[in-house]
């Protein structure tokens, strides 16, 4: 079932529901295939995230910030934990879209300085000149 995503408050949970990567629908799993790993998640909510609204199927909350380890911008989505009601559960994971992008720079009312989805090295360097 479609829905829209909800506001994440962090306040509502008190820790992150990861399964073992190698358990059956593991949402560690399922993350890591998508290049984003437990602590680049951890990353994100620790630092200057948003929240925004997105169409989704099996999540609740929908997030975009930024995993400064790596220089990039993820979307993330969680849910609410079917183990503990207080647990985050991660979803799923991504680098962020231009258009994720743009709402978290909107949101902040800065410029994201690092890498952005779909330009290269050299497309960044040109733009400079």
């Amino acid at each position: 079932m479609t829905k829209k995503s909800r506001l994440l408050n962090l306040d509502d949970f008190d820790a992150l529901d990861w399964d073992e990567e190698d358990a059956e629908g593991s949402n560690l799993s399922h993350i890591l295939k998508h290049d984003v790993d437990d602590v680049a998640v951890e990353n994100v909510l620790d630092d200057d995230w948003i929240n925004v609204e997105m169409t989704v199927h099996t999540a609740e909350f929908a997030i975009v910030g930024p995993d400064r380890r790596w220089n990039r911008m993820l979307t993330l989505l969680f849910d609410t934990s079917w183990k503990q009601g207080n647990w985050l559960r991660p979803v799923t994971g991504w680098e962020s879209e231009p258009p994720e992008l743009l709402e978290w720079e909107r949101v902040m009312g800065r410029k994201w300085e690092g890498r952005r989805k779909g330009r290269t090295t050299e497309q960044r360097g040109k733009r400079r000149t």
